[in-house]
């Protein structure tokens, strides 16, 4: 299984698997390769017929929380401090067997290799976060063209009105520019977050040539 979490480099995650077939055994699950938020495992000892996998990930802190008994029972009669592990559960994910694909093992994957696997898993995702600002500077760019004429049909119809109802247009106008002028700032935004994903496309190009020569 590959995974890619947003997280901080201060957090540590753990992994636990279980099959519908056995679910009172955790499975073994082995990190492979770890790298900028992506997990590479195998689960292991997996039954012939396993029907469905379930597998959670937790966050853990490398500290443990203390805690006085006292505090939580009040018909204690001694004082005593419990240790209890702090971790969080981040997400649960289900596979299901007749929806999982299996292949014939091809040899020992390498380090690299699962390198060049999650280089290439990165690439389609900011190619495809490319895709979706383009999109959206699409969208705001057609919003901006309909205001626009809207602004402009009441700039003519004021020719033909009196004081009283310039007044009024002149109030729809201006909230008609500070919604073109919206537009004009998610689209600069957007081209932004798009340079910025160029750039680390060029760099995840050129982290594949590194690990082609290596």
């Amino acid at each position: 299984m590959v995974i890619k979490l947003d997280q901080t480099d201060e957090e540590k995650v753990s992994f636990l698997a279980q099959e519908k077939a056995n679910p009172n055994i955790k499975l073994p699950v082995h990190l492979l390769y770890e790298d900028d938020g992506y997990y590479v495992v195998r689960i292991s000892e997996l039954s012939p017929n396993w029907e469905a996998l379930a597998f959670d990930l937790y966050q853990e802190n490398e500290e443990k929380e203390m805690i006085n008994v006292d505090d939580v029972t009040s018909d204690s009669e001694t004082d005593s401090t419990e240790e209890i592990d702090a971790h969080a559960l981040i997400t649960m994910l289900y596979s299901d067997q007749r929806k999982t694909k299996s292949e014939e093992e091809k040899g020992t994957k390498t380090k690299r290799d699962y390198a060049l696997l999650v280089n290439d898993l990165e690439k389609d995702f900011v190619k495809k976060k490319m895709k979706n600002y383009e999109k959206a500077i699409k969208v705001e760019a057609k919003h901006k063209r309909q205001t626009q004429q809207e602004m402009n049909e009441l700039q003519r119809d004021m020719k033909y009105q009196v004081q009283e109802e310039k007044a009024d247009t002149e109030s729809k106008i201006a909230m008609k520019k500070d919604a073109i002028q919206s537009n004009d700032e998610s689209i600069q935004l957007y081209k932004d977050e798009q340079k910025s994903l160029q750039e680390k496309l060029q760099k995840l190009n050129e982290k594949q040539q590194d690990l082609a020569m290596k």
